[in-house]
């Protein structure tokens, strides 16, 4: 092999004790890639920790190896982030590495959008990657790092929660106005900020999902009455999980009131209307969509134009899907759950998706 078919990896991103299917080599002073471990060899702390000893500040795995490198991050990326031997820039790289392969596969997959163009990819790694950072600012990474390793469906939902929220935002500056007033009068900074605080509650609404069994979260069919009270729990146990970090209110009562139903009936405080947070109405249809359009354990994905279908449908009004089937009862006249106006901008929003936005 020649030096050329080698990518350099942070050594954060590898767990002590744990067995990648991958070899990693370092670089001799003279220039040459060195074997360290062979694939399948336990990498111990006293091992890593003489790594960073000696300031190498990256090592590296060959480049036909980078897809079981891209499955090793996915299988280990709560552990990552939570591993105290790694820098906050070095974690926000992985994390927005994996998250952005999330994005990439889902426009590709169930979205059927098509392959992401470069700057739109840029953008979304510069994003969860400032994402991360801030939350890791804010003593919140340790309640994300809980959430990926309980659930990793959990994380993909957020991710592409996060990237159609702000995406969206992004499109409709006069929804942010109703966040921050004085945003049209902020500099690219500024928005960028407010953008990005957007962002992480769209990455943190359902953190309060790691009180819900897995059992409860991928049960193939309908909840009980128990199961249910306690799935409703969730955005009240993400509140307590987030209340004595530095994350602002805003984004904390977007968390809270994401299953808030604009119409009333929502939970967990059955509000209405207005009193509403905007960002929460936001996740509301973001949320929705994502979930009809993503693999559900009871249920297969479902293209965009259903989706949006469904969410504008009446109570008395049937959908036929693509098989020719009827839509789930679960997902019958949605409407009254959203914000209509937002409803409207989102799906406006969609069509220049995909049309190439």
């Amino acid at each position: 092999m020649n030096d050329e078919k080698y990518m350099a990896i942070p050594p954060g991103a590898i767990i002590p004790g744990s067995l990648p299917k991958f070899k990693i080599y370092v670089l001799s002073p003279n220039g040459h890639h060195i074997l360290w471990a062979r694939d399948g060899n336990e990498v111990s702390t006293k091992q890593l920790t003489k790594l960073a000893d000696s300031g190498l500040k990256e090592v590296f795995i060959d480049l036909e190896e980078e897809i079981k490198y891209e499955q090793y991050l996915e299988a280990h990326l709560g552990d990552i982030l939570e591993n105290q031997g790694s820098s906050h820039d070095q974690k926000a790289a992985i994390f927005s590495k994996v998250s952005t392969n999330v994005v990439k596969d889902s426009f590709e997959t169930s979205l059927g959008l098509g392959t992401m163009n470069t700057d739109a990819l840029q953008r979304t790694q510069a994003l969860v990657k400032n994402a991360l950072i801030f939350i890791a600012e804010s003593n919140s990474l340790q309640a994300l790092a809980k959430m990926i390793g309980h659930d990793y469906k959990t994380y993909e939902h957020a991710t592409k929660v996060l990237w159609f929220t702000v995406a969206f935002l992004r499109n409709n500056p006069d929804v942010i106005e109703q966040i921050e007033p004085d945003y049209q009068t902020f500099d690219e900074v500024q928005k960028k900020e407010i953008l990005k605080q957007c962002g992480v509650g769209a990455m943190l609404h359902d953190i309060g999902k790691v009180f819900v069994s897995q059992e409860i979260l991928n049960k193939n069919g309908p909840l009980t009455a128990v199961e249910w009270e306690i799935m409703k729990h969730h955005p009240l146990s993400g509140l307590a999980m987030l209340l004595d970090t530095e994350i602002p209110v805003f984004v904390k009562k977007a968390i809270l009131h994401h299953h808030e139903d604009f119409c009333g009936g929502g939970y967990p405080m059955s509000l209405e209307g207005q009193n509403i947070t905007i960002l929460a109405r936001v996740l509301r249809i973001v949320d929705v969509f994502d979930a009809m359009t993503s693999r559900r354990p009871y249920k297969e994905a479902i293209s965009p134009v259903k989706a949006a279908q469904i969410m504008v449908g009446t109570p008395t009004e049937k959908i036929k899907m693509e098989d020719g089937s009827e839509q789930d009862d679960r997902d019958q006249g949605m409407r009254q759950c959203f914000d209509e106006q937002l409803l409207r901008k989102f799906i406006l929003f969609l069509g220049k998706i995909a049309s190439g936005m």
